[in-house]
């Protein structure tokens, strides 16, 4: 269950937007969907943490990337999303051989990326629409690559 109270002392602490009944079809390539009861967008990990830790008994909380693979129902979805922007759109390089990607980048700049800094294997990412986070979960592929075979590790919040 979902407390609207709840979610309004949390707002309070946090400067990232706490959107109510917000049109999801804006973060859908097929401009589709109904309104979320709550869209959370955190500035950084930080505030992302705050809000999962100081939100109780909530069960529906999902995360959407670049809405590009997502089909949202017209009637929309009565529990908590959570849209990462660009603080979680980060690329850098770990060592010589290995990019540390935000789970909002999208697949694109991270080949691109790849490409800029002389690694290959990255080049399939280049055509894929979305970002890498959801690239990972659906482990999204084509012309006989895959995530699962660059993906070294990956770091998560709960």
């Amino acid at each position: 269950m979902i407390s609207l109270s709840q979610i309004k002392k949390i707002k309070k602490n946090i400067t990232g937007q706490i959107l109510f009944d917000e049109n999801l079809s804006k973060y859908s390539w097929f401009n589709l969907g109904g309104p979320a009861k709550v869209v959370f967008k955190p500035k950084n990990i930080n505030e992302l943490s705050f809000f999962l830790k100081n939100l109780k008994n909530s069960k529906k909380i999902k995360t959407l990337g670049a809405g590009s693979n997502t089909l949202i129902r017209d009637s929309g979805f009565n529990g908590i999303i959570i849209k990462l922007g660009k603080s979680f759109s980060h690329l850098s390089l770990f060592d010589q051989n290995t990019i540390i990607a935000g789970a909002s980048a999208l697949d694109r700049n991270v080949s691109k990326f790849a490409l800029e800094n002389s690694l290959t294997g990255f080049e399939f990412l280049s055509c894929i629409p979305g970002s890498i986070g959801g690239g990972i979960i659906m482990n999204s592929g084509c012309y006989g690559d895959d995530i699962s075979k660059i993906l070294y590790s990956v770091e998560v919040i709960d």
